[in-house]
Formats: structure tokens, sequence, C-alpha cells
């Protein structure tokens, strides 16, 4: 495998763990395994000079080799990296601290979530939160999808799992595998159109070559199932559109205990994303919640309701945005393992 050059100095300056020497696994303690992937585990690390706490990605070079996602990891790490900058980072995004690597494995050092992940509190509150909590929650998604959006980064799997929660109850989005970097070039506008220099190439393509195209790329999609858009689905290139669906998706799950897309297999439940078909539950909690989901779940993409004009939606004409980063968790007090 292709030998990664390291920058143990990508770091959140400011961050009482920054690590500031090169580092290796014998720095750290492996206290528990944290979760696990395709080519992947996560653990509880400490790292031994400091006693700081980490969350340690552990990725296999085999599996890496084995699955063809050489070109993912890069593309994660260097996403990551960006993302950790002292004039990039953001306080509800996960931080890279450093990588290494030995013969068999690379190493992420990332910011440790506490308190596990959204998905794990869902299933602790029975299946969905109130409405406080929700729309602090969505308030602070809100600005981490805004923030990675003006890098021209999208996400393309924003789903609970990948929603860690910080000790103080405060959110982290995380997990980077499927993100993408849109070329630098790109000419994003309000209504979330993407002009690229890939979209000029496929224009000049005749209509077979880009229909083949198209049919190959709608039997592989990047993200999961539930929450992927009906443009990923088509085969469309990846925009922050995509990342704003999920975000409609999570807000009816959040308030209703249910996705709104729940085919009995893979092929039904994406039928139901291509034709729009859900419905909300006769005590969804918030009509204001209702008409927001209902402007973002669009099928057409430019006419979905996009980052800036949900922040000044009515649904979040509580939250005072400069200063959400200084409030009180409402999640702050919940008692998890």
């Amino acid at each position: 495998m292709e030998e990664i050059n390291i920058e143990t100095n990508s770091l959140v300056n400011n961050s009482p763990t920054t690590i500031t020497t090169p580092r290796k696994k014998d720095d750290f303690y492996i206290l528990a395994e944290l979760g696990e992937g395709s080519y992947s585990s996560v653990y509880l690390a400490s790292e031994k000079t400091s006693s700081n706490k980490f969350a340690i990605k552990v990725c296999s070079k085999r599996k890496i080799q084995r699955e063809k996602k050489v070109h993912q990891i890069f593309r994660e790490r260097d996403i990551l990296r960006l993302l950790s900058t002292p004039e990039h980072s953001h306080p509800f995004i996960t931080r890279l601290y450093c990588t290494f690597q030995d013969s068999d494995c690379l190493y992420f050092v990332l910011t440790l979530a506490e308190k596990k992940d959204l998905l794990a509190r869902l299933k602790a509150s029975g299946g969905c939160l109130d409405l406080e909590k929700t729309r602090f929650v969505m308030a602070e998604l809100c600005l981490a999808l805004l923030h990675i959006h003006g890098l021209n980064v999208v996400h393309r799997d924003v789903k609970p799992e990948n929603i860690l929660l910080h000790k103080n109850g405060h959110i982290l989005l995380s997990d980077f595998g499927c993100a993408k970097l849109i070329d630098e070039t790109a000419n994003l506008n309000e209504n979330n159109n993407i002009n690229t220099n890939k979209d000029v190439e496929e224009s000049q393509q005749s209509a077979e070559e880009r229909r083949r195209g198209k049919e190959k790329r709608r039997c592989s999609f990047v993200g999961t199932a539930q929450y992927v858009s009906p443009e990923m689905l088509n085969g469309e290139p990846s925009t922050p559109a995509c990342d704003w669906w999920s975000f409609g998706i999570i807000l009816f799950e959040l308030l209703s205990g249910q996705r709104p897309f729940n085919g009995e297999t893979e092929f039904l439940l994406f039928q139901q994303i291509l034709k729009l078909n859900y419905k909300f539950p006769s005590n969804f909690p918030s009509e204001e919640a209702k008409y927001l989901i209902e402007q973002i779940l669009i099928l057409n993409k430019t006419k979905r309701m996009n980052g800036l004009k949900i922040k000044g939606n009515e649904f979040f004409k509580e939250i005072n945005w400069e200063i959400l980063t200084k409030f009180k968790s409402p999640l702050f007090d919940v008692n998890e393992d």
C-alpha cells in the first residue's frame, strides 16, 4: 500500500489536548474498543505522557487494499486535516490530532466523544427526543453542515450514528469516510447548484455515454440507505443538497421515533424515496418542524431548502446562534456508560 506522509502538527492550537510531536502506537494505552467497521476499528485510548484520552481509528492496510478503499482513506485523511487546522476547525466537528502508521495499520487520533452517539441516545430515550433536545441538536448540526459546505466539503453520510456526543452534550459531526471535497473551482450558489470542470466534460460526452455512466452509478451509491437523497440514487453528482436531505430525515426521526422511508426491502425503500412516499404520524409534535421537513424533503434538489434558509426558519427562532456553543446542552445530564 502507498505510504502516508504523516503530519503530526495538523492540529487545533487552542485545544487542551494538542499533540505536538510525532506519535506511534506505543505512545498510547488502548483501553477499550468503541466500534468496528468493514476495514477499521475505533478504540478508546489514553496518551501515556499526558493521560489525555482520544479515539483512535485503526485501519487495516490489508483490508483497505482488499476492499479497494485506498483512495477513500486518503481522501478522508485530507478532509480531516482541512477541518482540523486552526483556521478551519469547528466546535461541532470531530478533530484529527495526528496520524501515524506501522507495517499493518494506519492510525487516526481523533476527538473522543464520551457520550457515544446520537443513535445510542435515541435508543436510550425510546427512539425519539423531546422538542427542546431536538431543536438544540439540529441547530448544532445545521452549523456543522454550513461550515463544511463553506469549505467545499460534502459529508454524504449524515445520520445519527455519525453525530457523536461530547462529554458536554454538544455534538461532533464525525466519520468523513464517505465525504468528498468538491472541486475548488466549483460555483456553488444558494440553491445548491454546482458547476465543475467535471460537469463541463460530461456535457461534451454523448447522450449514450452519459446514460451508461448514470446507470452504473445507480448500482452503487454513497451513504446509508434510509438517509440517502433521491439524486444520489439517480447517480447524480454530490452537492450539499444531499446533506440537507439527510438533515430533514434526521429531524423527522428525532421527533417521531421513526424514519419517513421504511421499505421492507432496499428496492422498496428506494422506490419510496424516489416517489417521495411518506407521511407524518398523527401525533407529530411540531407544526413548525413539519413545515420545515416538507421544505427539505423535495425531490428536486434545486428547490430544496438550503442551509441558510433552514437556519432562518421559524423552527429555530428560539436559537441564539451566536452563542450556541456557550449554552448548556439539554443532553448534558444524560447518564450513559
